[in-house]
């Protein structure tokens, strides 16, 4: 007897194994297992901070990918006018409205004068919608509306055009405040070949309440507030996104409520930030790939938690006391930042690993083209950072790759020339910056300990001993007006 009941556990642990490759569940449990097998097969390139408990997932799993459809068994759907005609199962249209409510793919083609698309799935169904030169304007709600699915597809269709426009108030039919022209309540997936186009009069672009991720497509925007943002995590992957949010984040990905969210991963792609008040911000950001150019009223790059993220006003937030959970990652790319705030900004760590990163910033005292309240090591990549005196930092004596501060005895004119040349006379690195600058950072793999380099910004020229890993006539840690000169260097001539 004593044998038989230390036996049952074991068998009905066999049961329950046995019973999950029932056939009924076979497909659904292949898939989801594919699907997560796929998710923990990549590995970050860039560097994680050992403090956060943030967890950057760096896969795009193959339906992310996925942009094929079969057209002969995909539901059909019509936009006319104020009409909507669908031919097909799982979507039914009112007044209007189209809601789906069953997996399955959705192609949507015409135009909308004032309507929308209602997804309102189990929570277990996939869905796709293939925009096939759609443009739909809703002038009083998201023009798509993602009530409840386990996962929402947008794909755009190659060749075509697509256009998304809202009004300047919303009128809130559930629980859910609806902030985007796209709102998510499920993860979200943007895909295709084709192009589409936002204006988002009332608030937010596109809006995920759990992950959103892009993985192909031309997009452009124009956000009132923020241009992408998701509660969970924005990942991008490929694409041609153009963003302009002049009183918001251009892209941003924060959560309140679970400290191992809200994070931004770029791993390619090409994006153009034309104006915004804040460039990219999360609790972590990560980019492996792909280009950047951003322009931001305040900061270009902010790491920070939520709260600390919204309460910052210039300068180093959170008591000027280190945030154990925020950082921000750089291990590949290409990256032109323009900052009237702060130009690389982590309320935490900052890593650079790799890429290039040339960084124009702030004209005042009250901010630095880099801030961290952590540490800021470099390991790899071409840095060039310009900007104010009055915050300057250094990178930190923890790095591995050499780099110099030099806080010059005047100010440059924007569109002077920043070079250093080794002692034959070789640049080593040029970036012309787009504002008044006095300060500058470096850092490139071909900086030497023990060498001497010469630094030429217009009119100003000085040679420059590196002494250390780290070179500074200015600060290395909290930041602060620079002081005399380099050891063993020399005043501008």
């Amino acid at each position: 007897m004593k044998r038989l009941k230390r036996m049952i556990p074991f068998l009905l642990v066999i049961m329950v194994f046995l019973g999950g490759c029932s056939s009924n569940s076979q497909t659904t449990t292949a898939e989801s297992t594919a699907e997560a097998v796929t998710e923990t097969t990549a590995v970050l390139s860039a560097v994680v901070s050992p403090t956060s408990t943030v967890v950057v997932d760096p896969e795009f799993t193959d339906r992310d990918l996925e942009t094929s459809y079969d057209d002969a068994t995909a539901v059909q759907v019509t936009l006319d006018g104020s009409t909507i005609q669908v031919t097909g199962d799982g979507a039914t249209a009112s007044n209007g409205v189209l809601t789906i409510t069953k997996e399955g793919t959705y192609v949507v083609t015409g135009n909308l004068s004032d309507g929308q698309i209602v997804v309102a799935a189990a929570d277990t169904d996939k869905i796709q919608i293939v925009l096939n030169g759609a443009t739909i304007n809703c002038a009083d709600n998201a023009p798509i509306y993602v009530k409840s699915a386990n996962k929402v597809f947008i794909t755009l269709a190659a060749n075509t055009v697509n256009t998304l426009t809202d009004g300047s108030a919303y009128v809130q039919t559930d629980d859910n405040t609806v902030d985007g022209v796209i709102f998510s309540k499920a993860d979200l997936t943007l895909n295709g070949e084709g192009t589409l186009n936002i204006t988002a009069n009332y608030k937010d672009a596109i809006v995920s309440k759990d992950d959103l991720v892009i993985t192909g497509g031309t997009y452009t925007i124009n956000a009132a507030k923020n241009g992408l943002s998701a509660k969970d995590a924005v990942k991008i992957k490929d694409g041609t996104i153009t963003i302009t949010a002049p009183n918001g984040k251009a892209i941003t990905s924060q959560n309140d409520e679970d400290a191992t969210k809200g994070y931004v991963y770029i791993a390619g792609g090409t994006i153009k930030i034309t104006n915004s008040n804040e460039g990219i911000e999360g609790t972590a950001i990560v980019v492996e790939g792909g280009t950047i150019d951003l322009i931001s009223k305040d900061d270009g790059f902010n790491a920070a938690s939520p709260g600390a993220a919204e309460t910052e006003s210039g300068g180093r937030g959170a008591g000027m006391e280190a945030d154990s959970n925020a950082y921000l990652s750089i291990a590949g790319g290409t990256i032109f930042v323009n900052a009237s705030g702060d130009g690389l900004d982590s309320n935490g760590n900052v890593y650079i690993s790799g890429g290039t990163v040339e960084v124009s910033g702030p004209t005042n005292n009250g901010n630095g083209a880099l801030d961290y309240n952590g540490t800021a090591d470099v390991s790899g990549g071409t840095v060039v950072i310009a900007g104010s005196t009055g915050m300057a930092q250094s990178f930190s004596e923890t790095s591995t790759q050499a780099s110099l501060l030099y806080n010059l005895t005047s100010s440059c004119a924007a569109g002077t020339e920043i070079k250093l040349t080794d002692a034959s006379g070789k640049t080593v690195v040029s970036y012309t910056p787009d504002k008044t600058y006095q300060s500058v950072v470096i850092s490139t793999p071909d900086l030497v300990q023990g060498s001497t380099y010469t630094l030429i910004c217009g009119s100003q020229t000085v040679e420059i001993p590196l002494t250390g890993m780290v070179t500074s006539n200015g600060q290395t840690g909290m930041g602060g007006p620079g002081q005399g000169q380099p050891q063993g260097g020399q005043k501008p001539q």
